[in-house]
């Protein structure tokens, strides 16, 4: 029989051989890192530790503890939303962030920030961190090189003027119904968990329209369970994407199952059950197309298969043409699965997200709202709403257009971005410093300092105060989107020839939700508990101000704040 002492060692000498394997790799990391010759944060844990991805968000309120601060602050994946530029004030516009997983080039620099994302093939996606996104295949967000050429071929069709039309005219519809639904509740009212919520709502119905082809009230439709399915696409697909970080732990880490078995077993149904679906999209349109019916049809899935489709066509003739298997020129089921999968991750979660944040800056700002009015009364000019031409008004809603870009800058979908170099050193020049990066070094964007950062932004970088986007022609008086600040620059969408595809769809959505909330209606902050007014705006900034981040920012507290509809 072991005795106690036995037990206590077959328990700490693999513990002691994890400490001193992780403490090797944290030094040869550091001296790596020296070469680099920049400032240096050394931590004992990462983003990238699962074990630490688990108990971080429960050790926040340590951050200010001697000995914790570095750990709690920059092992959290996404600890640039919290810190923004301030590091960069300490440290200067480029340091190392050193762990025993990784290195990590930290930078602050906006000629940086475009070099590094339009040079996709020296400056790839690191699989490791990318593989987030690979749950149902690899896809365009993940992939690097011809793959990721040959997926970027197929997937552009699918954003075409048809699409854009079919995503204007239907976020006008669900705008419209979502202001009704609002307005009906008790004293016209909704904390800021009824806003994101009725934002989700709309993005996923707009989604399943100008994606899937499938129309639905606001006040229903998509979260219908269909015949054949257990729950709706609807919360299937908010529930992968709420626990997208778990989905990726349970298959790094078994052990994780048997602690959480209930979340494993619902990730696991759930997974199945988006599966199924996107499985029969493509199916119903693999089929009409393959029957010859090609529809036309302005919905994304449809354009993505007709092209996948005629892409396997060519790839046959040429096959045939000169006698050998030529190179992959279509998906593979997997890879429309996995395209599929980030269209719906960043076809409704950022747009949702983007007018989440909106709404509250909105509220707190009676003279944005007034400003923005102005252009939306002289634009419409008492036209009906249900017959708004995508092409006529959309170009002329410039203030609206301007309210987005100044929520992203503030409150993006990213906070940081990271790229590394394969096979050789590549140099990378940040202001006066060269700095010879190794390879599979992370180099990692700060994009909330990049946008926010007084040195690029000026003094009222912190501002929300989206006149700042406008500028105006002195011949003809009209407005347009004006370049960011002299020195900054902006790239929520990314840039250069990876720039999302799906930039004007969000623009579209965005814009024409916004115009049909502030043609009737002006938002003030809920007072909640006998508040003040400007104890409510008060509540409510602080509200955004306490965000984390899951994929995209959210509120930790949306219930302690709201805004109230009022008609004009």
């Amino acid at each position: 029989m072991p005795t106690t002492s036995t037990l206590l060692s077959c328990l700490l000498i693999p513990i002691l051989a994890l400490g001193i394997a992780r403490t090797y790799a944290l030094v040869a990391n550091y001296l790596q890192a020296r070469k680099l010759r920049i400032p240096i944060i050394v931590t004992p844990v990462s983003s990238q530790d699962a074990f630490w991805i688990i108990i971080q968000p429960h050790l926040t309120r340590f951050r200010n503890v001697p000995g914790l601060r570095t750990a709690v602050t920059f092992g959290y994946h996404s600890w640039a939303q919290n810190e923004r530029h301030r590091p960069h004030q300490k440290y200067g516009n480029v340091f190392a962030i050193v762990s025993p997983k990784r290195t990590e080039i930290v930078v602050n620099d906006p000629v940086v920030a475009v070099e590094v994302q339009s040079h996709y093939k020296t400056w790839l996606k690191p699989g490791p961190l990318y593989e987030i996104f690979d749950t149902f295949g690899p896809n365009v967000i993940s992939l690097n090189g011809e793959d990721w050429q040959r997926h970027r071929r197929i997937v552009n069709p699918a954003f075409r003027e048809q699409n854009n039309k079919l995503v204007w005219n239907e976020s006008l519809r669900q705008a419209r119904q979502m202001i009704r639904v609002a307005t009906e509740r008790p004293g016209a009212h909704q904390t800021m968990l009824d806003v994101r919520n009725d934002c989700v709502l709309i993005a996923m119905h707009v989604l399943s329209a100008a994606g899937f082809g499938h129309v639905h009230d606001f006040d229903g439709g998509f979260r219908e369970i269909p015949e054949g399915h257990s729950t709706s696409l609807a919360e299937a697909l908010k529930f992968l994407l709420q626990n997208i970080i778990f989905a990726v732990l349970f298959k790094e880490l078994a052990v994780l199952r048997w602690i959480f078995p209930a979340l494993y077993r619902q990730i696991r149904d759930m997974t199945e059950e988006f599966r199924q679906y996107m499985k029969e999209v493509i199916a119903y349109n693999r089929a009409i197309t393959l029957g010859g019916g090609t529809s036309y049809s302005a919905d994304i899935v449809s354009a993505l298969v007709e092209a996948d489709e005629a892409a396997k066509a060519d790839q046959k003739s040429a096959a045939s043409a000169i006698g050998i298997t030529a190179k992959p020129m279509h998906l593979t089921d997997a890879e429309l699965l996995g395209d599929l999968y980030v269209f719906n991750l960043a076809g409704f979660e950022t747009t949702a997200n983007a007018l989440t944040y909106t709404i509250p800056f909105l509220a707190i700002n009676r003279d944005v709202q007034d400003w923005a009015g102005q252009e939306i009364d002289a634009v419409l000019k008492g036209r009906d709403m249900e017959r708004l031409s995508y092409e006529d008004v959309f170009p002329s809603l410039v203030r609206c257009l301007a309210l987005m870009y100044e929520t992203l800058r503030l409150w993006g979908p990213v906070p940081n971005t990271e790229r590394w170099c394969v096979g050789e050193s590549t140099t990378l020049r940040v202001g006066d410093k060269e700095l010879l990066v190794p390879p599979e070094t992370f180099v990692s964007l700060n994009l909330y300092a990049v946008h926010c950062d007084p040195q690029w932004w000026g003094k009222d970088a912190l501002e929300w105060k989206p006149q700042r986007w406008i500028k105006v022609d002195p011949k003809t008086g009209k407005e347009a989107i004006a370049l960011p600040h002299p020195g900054a620059t902006f790239i929520p969408w990314s840039v250069g020839p990876r720039v999302c595809p799906g930039k004007k769809f969000s623009q579209l959505e965005f814009v024409a939700v916004i115009a049909a909330l502030l043609k009737d209606y002006r938002l003030k902050p809920l007072a909640l508990d006998g508040k003040t007014k400007e104890q409510a705006s008060s509540a409510l900034l602080d509200v955004v101000e306490d965000s984390m981040n899951i994929i995209t920012p959210k509120m930790r507290r949306p219930e302690d704040a709201g805004v109230v509809f009022v008609r004009k």
